[in-house]
């Protein structure tokens, strides 16, 4: 007899249904497991959360799901887990020991106390047990108490097991940290040797060697890992990586390839990512689509798919993606996103406003599209709507370290250097020593003019690590105070492990000019400029450097290097036009301009300088019309704003929208004699002087706003002052286009 379709899902759910919660959580939990063995740990995730549903008072699938966040970098959701596990079964000793590692590796000293406590509880139970006794040893070092106690502990754990292998990892270190190089080789080769099968200790007695700087003794173990497993996704990658760095670009890929065709999902857009790094971008975007087309619900695929064609200018085709998936399911929040970043990216304001105004309507409590809010708000200047973005996206998740970052630094920006330090002294205690914070704290410092806390920030946070970003803080603190010398060590030191970091050649380049040395500041940019021959932001930082130093042909050099190497970026043509524009080589920076704009209608910055380019042409109204784009890109540029009602009033097209513009910039610029100025105008050329007047005789040593002053104090019959301004400013520049009008009206009336 056959069955329809229909009765035979019937039956498969009638029989899952009759299946015992027990027998259900069995099953996902084996699932699981499987799952969590091939490192596939998202699906190990659901697996256990299946589990954990059938059998809810059950603390196992709890201890697993907390195994698996772990895995996947998901501190904070894995200590959550492993505390339910507890709270279901006290004595559950593989939770306990879980939640006494992540305590003992937080940076509160009280926490730490309590991973102490955890440990020694745990030993109450099980004397001897190797992970306890690894657990006290490291909570015990942290907190610096007894660090013989701590070495006595980690002993044990060997003895009993000597190939417990946190154990002499934990070990060796607090060897290293006595300098003690021999004494914790000499640990971590006994516990290899204890273990001679396994792949593992042969990874990390590996990256042990690359630590005290042995590469050729690291890459025997590496190559003895994959003896052992050739399938050690670890071994693949970190070998992989120690080939590239030597060089050996070939054996590298081959490496990468190797795990890229692993089961777990870490894996699969290692080798594409590596083909992209190494300029095969045709090879790397097949890979990357063929893992996107595969999966068209692996959302991570589809993310790194995209930043693969931002990374190579083809927003269009990444445009495309995102539509695709947004066709496919318009509540897609987390493509929104996406979308509503890339067109932030380009310039599509408002556009990105509609897709992030949709992906918080899906998902108002997703912290990211309020952070993707926060920087629409941040390049239209509307700094208020910018801080309650970043106020909620910090509400939602106080963890969210990059929306911290930036509320901290816009209230400084803002001139509330106290609130910016109050949101940095609620950073939980785990991120506190990020460099990231400390650096962020430090310009706060440093606005506020407080050098002394500054000095002993930066001395703690080297002490700490030797991180670029407290290192170039340290030489531009050292340069203001003029220790050349020690500036210049810290910037040099940066530049070892960035060399490529302008910000910090221009700092070094500097100091030497502050010691008068103008030659070597020139050579040093020029130095670490020629290292980088392929970069192009390294051409555009040598062409900006020698604008600055009047050499406007070695500039220009600099700028069309720097569009030969990456034609598709419109940076080197904006400062080519610049030049062109400052040498009034008007048609040829309008010509490079239109090609810009070609490419990229959107681009801000282009119609910003086009419509410069018509208005000192004596091109008015069609300055006004790239103006008009320029704000429909970004609403609240206040430049852009005075200067379109600058010019709707002095043609006399619309002054009374050019006073509505022009009042609406006075808002954002409060003290600006420009903005006064436009302000002032445009009462002229609507006849009402006296309103005029009160705008335009804000102090201004501005040739054009001297005239202006002069023509209204005329035609309100104050001739003397009139003339004796009008004098003033034809003395300051007598080809003034607005000379020449005040001009012909004082001379027509006299």
């Amino acid at each position: 007899m056959k069955y329809s379709t229909s009765v035979l899902l019937l039956a498969a759910f009638l029989a899952a249904c009759s299946k015992t919660p027990q027998q259900r959580e069995g099953k996902f939990l084996a699932m699981g497991r499987k799952h969590l063995e091939s490192q596939d740990y998202q699906s190990a995730m659901l697996d256990f959360r299946s589990a954990s549903q059938a059998m809810p008072n059950d603390p196992e699938p709890h201890y697993q799901l907390g195994l698996a966040a772990l895995n996947l970098g998901y501190g904070q959701a894995a200590a959550n887990e492993f505390r339910r596990a507890v709270e279901l079964d006290p004595k559950h000793i593989g939770a306990q020991l879980k939640l006494a590692q992540l305590m003992g590796a937080n940076r509160n000293p009280d926490i730490i106390r309590e991973a102490e406590k955890k440990a020694q509880a745990i030993l109450a139970i099980e004397p001897g047990n190797p992970d306890a006794l690894q657990a006290l040893a490291a909570a015990e070092l942290r907190l610096g108490d007894n660090p013989g106690d701590a070495v006595a502990h980690l002993q044990e754990a060997l003895e009993k097991v000597p190939q417990h292998l946190s154990s002499a990892m934990t070990l060796a270190m607090e060897k290293l940290s006595r300098n003690d190089v021999a004494g914790a080789e000499k640990v971590m080769l006994s516990s290899a040797a204890a273990a001679p099968s396994s792949p593992e200790h042969a990874v990390f007695l590996a990256r042990f060697y690359m630590l005290i700087h042995k590469p050729q003794e690291a890459e025997r173990q590496l190559r003895r890992a994959l003896d052992l497993d050739r399938a050690n996704g670890p071994a693949l990658v970190a070998l992989g990586g120690m080939l590239y760095q030597a060089g050996r670009s070939d054996e590298a890929g081959q490496l990468y390839e190797r795990a890229s065709r692993l089961p777990a999902p870490q894996y699969r857009s290692l080798h594409a990512k590596f083909l992209l790094e190494t300029g095969k971008n045709d090879a790397a975007l097949a890979e990357f689509e063929r893992l996107y087309k595969a999966d068209r619900g692996d959302r991570d695929a589809r993310g790194r798919l995209i930043a693969a064609y931002l990374k190579l200018h083809r927003i269009s085709d990444a445009e495309k993606i995102l539509d695709d998936a947004i066709k496919r399911n318009s509540q897609d929040a987390e493509a929104r996103l996406q979308r509503g970043d890339l067109l932030l990216v380009s310039g599509k304001y408002r556009e990105a406003e509609t897709d992030l105004t949709e992906a918080l309507r899906f998902q108002a409590d997703k912290p990211a599209a309020h952070l993707a809010m926060s920087k629409l708000h941040q390049v239209r200047g509307e700094t208020d709507r910018q801080i309650q973005e970043l106020t909620e996206a910090l509400r939602l998740d106080p963890g969210m370290l990059s929306a911290r970052l930036s509320l901290a630094h816009v209230l400084m920006l803002k001139h509330s250097a106290n609130l910016s330090l109050e949101v940095l002294s609620k950073t939980p205690e785990k991120d506190k020593m990020d460099p990231r914070v400390i650096a962020e704290r430090n310009n706060v410092l440093y606005a506020l003019g407080d050098f002394a806390a500054m000095r002993k920030s930066i001395d703690q946070g080297l002490a700490n690590s030797r991180d670029p970003l407290i290192l170039f803080q340290d030489g531009l603190l050292r340069l203001r105070f003029k220790d050349y010398k020690g500036s210049r060590a810290s910037l040099e030191e940066v530049l070892r492990q960035h060399p490529r970091d302008w910000n910090a050649v221009e700092a070094l380049a500097l100091g030497y000019l502050a010691e008068q040395r103008t030659a070597e500041a020139t050579r040093v940019v020029k130095e670490y400029t020629s290292r980088a021959p392929d970069a192009a932001s390294g051409q555009e930082f040598l062409g900006s450097w020698l604008i600055r130093m009047g050499d406007l042909a070695g500039a220009r050099a600099a700028f069309q290097a720097a569009k030969s190497l990456s034609p598709a970026e419109s940076a080197a043509d904006l400062n080519l036009a610049l030049l062109d524009y400052n040498e009034k080589k008007f048609d040829a920076a309008r010509n490079t301009l239109a090609n810009v704009l070609k490419r990229e209608p959107h681009n801000f910055q282009a119609l910003i300088q086009m419509a410069q380019i018509e208005h000192k042409t004596g091109q008015p109204m069609e300055a006004i019309a790239y103006y008009e784009k320029a704000i429909q890109e970004n609403s609240n540029d206040a430049p852009a704003l005075n200067n379109l009602a600058y010019l709707l009033a002095d043609t006399g097209k619309d002054p009374d929208r050019a006073l509505t513009l022009a009042q609406r910039v006075k808002e954002l610029l409060p003290n600006s004699p420009t903005v006064d100025d436009t302000i002032g105008w445009a009462y002229y050329k609507k006849g009402l002087f006296q309103p005029a007047l009160d705008h335009l005789k804000q102090p201004s040593i501005e040739p054009r706003h001297m005239c202006h002053l002069a023509m209204t104090y005329f035609q309100l019959g104050y001739r003397h002052q009139a003339y004796t301004i009008l004098q003033a400013a034809m003395k300051a520049d007598p080809s003034l286009p607005e000379a020449k009008e005040a001009m012909a009206l004082l001379g027509t009336t006299q």
